[in-house]
């Protein structure tokens, strides 16, 4: 029997990511998903979004509903949340309540509170959870998490680790509802999850405090350029790193978004150089994990190159492994004695969706590959992750002063204050 899937959140990622991957629409799956699966719902509070969605699938009798609830008489394994963040433990819990298994993108949710009350309400309910935290489906990674736990480099004491996103990366977000920090908890928060969980995972160990620094110096109003409001009402285009054309890879952002603008007023491609923006662009932390090990995590949104790296040391040696600006990957280890072993980095699958992870990810919730047990996200796992940026959040808001896991999990953490 074929499972059956409902998609919550029908913008970019719910549509072109898990719902082309599970038809395999456009190249952007693998013949055995739909085979093995089906879409039986889309739940969207804008139906306009919801209808073009099922079209760009293929799928435009299917039946679209506003709320979870409104589902009671489809019969569904499991719904993929992808609505945006601080909408995730409302989502995830109304789900759970429904009699449905969730996957839910990351981050889990937008604070350590709201993860716990979904930790709770899966207990409650008994429904399982995974976190959709797809670098753990690196193979390079993946190898490097089995390495440590063997003890390639002794006992570990220290992560230096770093992701520079570049202009149009980095500045995307600045064109969305991730910017207001009340939606996503911030840049450390949605972004830089991903690598807070992939160190937590490596080094397999719990962060208990952060000291964290950081600013909004790039994407701030710039009354100089005179830009228009949003991207394509501008003049300024052609100068413009940062961007956004709404009618690009066959106009899809035309039909998801700018066609259903109407229904809720969201504008996809607001400019970037605001004033409205309540998060930061750049942040540096400093975090303590309970056996001691320290780590320096740097996210960076403005970046000339992209680039990224974990560099840990142990006892016995040290592992790097990332990729340098020039998009070339790294992995390795040094003994003690400063010899190199070079380990061999599997090239990208050429699947879609971040190297092939996404198919991963999909494969391994549909059931088509036996997977490591290792690349699952649990939802404890992924509150880890939310806790460091919660307490990074409020850290920043007290000048860089330490915050323990103990100062956290009763609020909302505090935006950052403006520079």
């Amino acid at each position: 029997m074929k499972k059956r899937f409902i998609i919550m959140g029908t913008g970019n990622r719910g549509v072109g990511c898990f719902a082309k991957g599970i038809m395999d629409v456009g190249g952007k799956g693998r013949p055995e998903f739909k085979e093995n699966a089906e879409i039986v719902a889309f739940v969207d509070t804008n139906m306009t979004r919801a209808k073009n969605a099922a079209k760009e699938v293929g799928l435009d009798d299917l039946p679209l509903f506003k709320t979870i609830e409104e589902t009671k008489h489809i019969e569904a394994d499991w719904c993929i949340v992808t609505t945006p963040d601080y909408t995730h433990c409302d989502a995830v819990c109304r789900t759970l309540r429904a009699g449905i298994n969730c996957l839910v993108d990351k981050p889990l949710a937008t604070s350590s509170q709201e993860c716990q009350i979904i930790i709770d309400c899966m207990e409650e309910t008994g429904r399982e959870v995974i976190v959709g935290h797809n670098m753990r489906y690196s193979p390079d990674l993946l190898k490097a998490a089995h390495m440590l736990r063997d003890g390639i480099i002794g006992d570990i004491m220290s992560i230096e680790s770093a992701e520079v996103l570049d202009y149009s990366h980095g500045g995307d977000y600045f064109h969305r509802w991730h910017s207001d920090f009340s939606k996503s908890a911030g840049m450390m928060n949605h972004k830089g999850c991903h690598f807070i969980d992939v160190m937590n995972w490596l080094i397999d160990d719990e962060p208990i405090k952060v000291s964290a620094i950081g600013a909004r110096n790039y994407y701030k109003s710039r009354p100089d350029l005179d830009h228009a409001e949003r991207c394509r009402d501008c003049n300024i285009t052609e100068s413009c790193k940062q961007h956004f054309e709404m009618n690009k890879w066959d106009g899809i952002w035309v039909r998801l978004y700018q066609d259903a603008e109407k229904e809720d007023g969201y504008i996809r491609d607001l400019c970037v150089f605001s004033d409205r923006h309540t998060i930061n662009d750049q942040e540096n932390l400093i975090i303590t994990y309970k056996k001691g090990t320290l780590a320096s995590f740097s996210l960076i949104t403005f970046g000339s190159k992209e680039f990224t790296y974990f560099f840990i040391n142990g006892t016995k040696g040290r592992l790097e492994i990332g990729s340098n600006p020039m998009g070339e990957k790294f992995f390795r280890v040094i003994d003690i004695d400063g010899n190199v072993e070079e380990m061999e980095t599997t090239k990208g699958s050429g699947e879609h969706g971040h190297g092939g992870a996404d198919m991963q990810l999909i494969a391994h919730i549909i059931g088509t590959e036996d997977l490591d047990p290792m690349v699952r996200a649990y939802p404890i796992e992924g509150k880890r992750a939310v806790d460091v940026a919660d307490m990074a959040a409020r850290s920043i808001a007290k000048g860089g002063a330490p915050i323990t896991i103990n100062d956290i999990g009763k609020d909302y953490p505090p935006a950052p204050p403006r520079n």
